[in-house]
């Protein structure tokens, strides 16, 4: 395997080698780019036909009118009674579900059979069954023969109405041709029809308008009666359970003995009564014994000084006091004169003691009074307290019986407050009957339109024009993912890994000014030697030359994937390009099955040929071209001959040029194509370089890469790929700007300039 710096025309250098191939990836711009390009035919007649499509359309479209009138529905009707409106709620904002719901009653069965009936649609041509041509009219046959011609109304009072099959057909057309829509965020709605007649399409949009607002008022009507007959039902029902929960708070107050004065249970007040005397009586009985138990201390220690507030004011003790003081003083004044001992110290003393003893028995008799005031403080005390202690029970088992007399109090305030509302919504619905409303209003009438609302002739132009680029696009897209072809060096370079050497472009042979007959293809670089076909040979031979350096002869093989590539015409030029360059150059057909060669130089082998084991002499076969001195190796094999089908082994094309006296400098083969035959493997030990040719447009990309991928041989000795039958019009449309063959007609128009 050999590595070669090729030069392109394009001029620029590259290294490559089979198999590594350089996969982009992403798509670069340019590329895009080219693929738009090459699309753009395909992508601009699809609009176009879209265009025409359109035009067409419009041109046999049948016009239609659309008349609409707009209806604002006022939310501070919508309320049948205030105590509908829930807690919170706006009146003045209706909720999408209030909006919506209108949508659906100008769509309703009951204000379109009112609308046909009014109009009398039966009766129109375009309303009649026979114009609801294909599917809808079957359907309605269908739906006839099924359900006849049952009652559709849930109304009670319109139980024994039937709808005809004319009646449903005129419904159906009526709904189909009608477009009920809200006007942005607001309350309004737009209610409008489309007619082919335009006055007949503002009448029936009004008479729906009109239709759906009598519908309304006769619904307001019938639920303000139906609300009024309940509410006086619920009313008399609502007082008469009123009554019966007072009677029952009442009947319970009475048999609890739940009776106030002044805000307050009597026994509430004999409760805080018999607190407030507890109060008292342990205060008394607290004195009473505080006031006993002094007294009694006095009497114990004999305290004749002490004294109690009752003292203070007994006459006795006051007395007797007053003689044990006056003895005592005396009894100081004898003892202090006489002595302790006297006689009449003495009896001072007695009398004090006899004194001492009637004051403490009086003293006694006061202490028992004390002691029976403090029994009776207390036993009051244990009487008031035993009295509080059952109104305490008492008081609990009232509070129990309030709780239950206020359930019964709330329960008759419920109902009052109940039978207060009713009454009141009674009179507001009685009212509303007398005098009905309704929640819709019409702002707006429709009026019969100038022009007609379709076809758009804008619109359908820009969906005509969209949908063909659309589908111009895709048609693109699908052509460029199906062109799985060469058409440019660099899908040579990307897919198989290998040296572009350059594009030759198509060849057709025109006689030019002062020529006597066009070029031949065979002889076409000899004929122009500054065409881009002579300019890709001599890139070719560079290469050849760069990759070959010190081999002599340089053995190249010309091979294409399939038959009719042009490989034998690209062969025939190479060779005789270098041999009108002076180089000694062979040329060998080396097409067993299909010598196209041959053929062209109109060599016919020799017949005795045929079955000889031994080779003759090169020069005994070689025909020399008088134009440029090429020398040619034909097949010297018969068709019939079993060797054409083996092809040209390798020992013997070795026999060959040891057999010739000439010293080549360049043998060009000319081998079979590597696709359907295996000759040129036969000949790969023998050839020093390979030269592909493909043909532009025509040969498959993965073909060429899985074929290299099995025939090493082949693709470890390919010098590179030539591009064959490369049309240069439609190339600029493949190219993008970094392709060498980007260049060929700055080639061409340098080369066939006037020189």
């Amino acid at each position: 395997m050999f590595q070669a710096k090729i030069s392109s025309p394009g001029g620029s250098g590259l290294s490559g080698s089979y198999p590594q191939a350089q996969t982009a990836s992403a798509v670069p711009l340019p590329r895009l780019l080219a693929a738009a390009r090459r699309q753009a035919p395909a992508v601009l007649g699809c609009i176009f036909a879209g265009f025409v499509a359109g035009i067409v359309y419009l041109l046999t479209a049948v016009p239609l009118y659309t008349a609409a009138a707009n209806v604002m529905i006022d939310p501070r009707q919508l309320r049948l009674a205030p105590r509908e409106a829930p807690a919170g709620s706006d009146p003045a904002s209706p909720d999408n579900t209030i909006i919506e719901s209108q949508v659906e009653v100008f769509r309703s069965e009951r204000v379109g059979l009112a609308v046909v009936g009014k109009l009398d649609l039966t009766s129109d041509p375009a309303f009649a069954p026979s114009s609801g041509k294909g599917l809808r009219a079957i359907w309605a046959a269908v739906t006839g023969l099924i359900g006849g011609t049952a009652s559709r109304s849930a109304n009670p009072e319109d139980a024994q109405k039937t709808i005809s099959a004319e009646q449903l057909a005129a419904l159906e057309e009526l709904n189909r041709n009608l477009k009920v829509t809200r006007v942005g965020r607001t309350a309004v709605l737009e209610v409008a029809y489309t007619s082919r007649d335009p006055v007949r399409a503002a009448q029936i949009a009004n008479e729906i308008v009109e239709a759906f607002m009598r519908d309304q008022l006769d619904a307001r009507v019938e639920a303000a009666r139906g609300a009024a007959d309940w509410l006086k039902r619920d009313t008399e029902e609502v007082r008469q359970l009123a009554a019966k929960a007072d009677v029952a708070a009442q009947k319970f107050r009475g048999q609890h003995n739940l009776v106030a004065t002044k805000g307050l249970l009597i026994s509430e007040q004999q409760l805080n009564e018999t607190s407030a005397q507890l109060v008292s009586d342990r205060a008394a009985t607290a004195q009473a014994k505080a006031r006993y138990l002094r007294l009694k201390e006095i009497i114990e220690s004999h305290q004749t000084d002490a004294a109690v507030s009752e003292s203070l004011s007994n006459q006795v003790i006051n007395d007797l006091r007053t003689k044990y003081l006056d003895y005592s003083k005396r009894m100081k004044e004898l003892e202090r004169k006489l002595g302790p001992d006297h006689v009449a110290v003495t009896n001072l003393k007695n009398m004090m003691g006899e004194v001492s003893t009637l004051l403490f028995q009086e003293l006694g008799r006061i202490a028992e009074s004390y002691r029976n005031d403090y029994e009776v403080a207390a036993a009051r005390e244990k009487a008031t307290a035993e009295s509080l202690q059952r109104q305490q029970s008492i008081a609990i088992a009232t509070n129990d019986a309030q709780v239950q007399l206020r359930q019964l109090e709330e329960e008759a305030d419920s109902y009052r407050t109940i039978y207060q509302n009713d009454l009141k919504a009674y009179r507001e619905l009685t009212q509303q009957e007398s005098f009905p409303i309704t929640e819709a209003r019409l702002i707006a009438r429709a009026m019969a339109p100038i022009s007609p609302s379709h076809p758009h002739k804008g619109l359908t132009l820009a969906i005509s024009l969209a949908l063909g680029a659309l589908a111009g696009a895709g048609i693109g897209t699908a052509r460029e993912a199906m062109d799985r072809v060469f058409r440019t060096a660099g899908q040579i370079r990307d897919e198989l890994g290998i040296a572009p050497l350059g594009l030759l472009p198509l060849i057709r042979a025109r006689a030019r000014a002062g020529q006597q007959k066009a070029p031949s293809v065979w002889r076409y670089a000899l004929d122009e030697p500054f065409s881009a076909f002579a300019e890709t040979l001599r890139s070719a031979k560079i290469a050849a030359d760069e990759a070959l350096r010190g081999r002599a002869p340089k053995v190249i093989g010309f091979v294409s994937l399939l038959p009719k590539e042009g490989k034998s015409t690209i062969a025939m030029n190479f060779a005789s390009l270098l041999a009108a360059q002076g180089l000694r150059a062979l040329l060998v057909d080396a097409d067993m099955r299909n010598p196209a060669l041959t053929r062209a130089l109109g060599y016919k082998p020799k017949q005795s040929s045929r079955g000889q084991l031994s080779i003759p002499p090169l020069e005994s076969l070689l025909y020399t071209d008088p134009g440029s001195g090429l020398q040619i190796l034909p097949c010297f094999y018969t068709r019939d001959d079993p060797r054409a089908a083996e092809g040209l082994p390798a020992e013997t094309f070795d026999l060959l040029l040891k057999s010739s006296s000439v010293l080549f400098d360049y043998v060009i083969i000319d081998l079979p194509p590597i696709g359907p035959v295996v000759n040129a493997r036969a000949l790969a030990p023998a050839i020093d370089a390979f030269i592909l040719v493909i043909e532009w447009g025509s040969t498959s990309r993965g073909a060429v890469r899985s074929l290299l991928a099995k025939e090493e041989a082949i693709a470890h000795k390919l010098l590179g790929a030539v591009l064959n039958k490369a049309d240069l019009e439609r190339l600029p449309a493949y190219e993008d700007f970094d392709s060498d063959g980007y260049y060929l007609k700055q080639y061409q128009s340098y080369y066939h300039s006037d020189r």
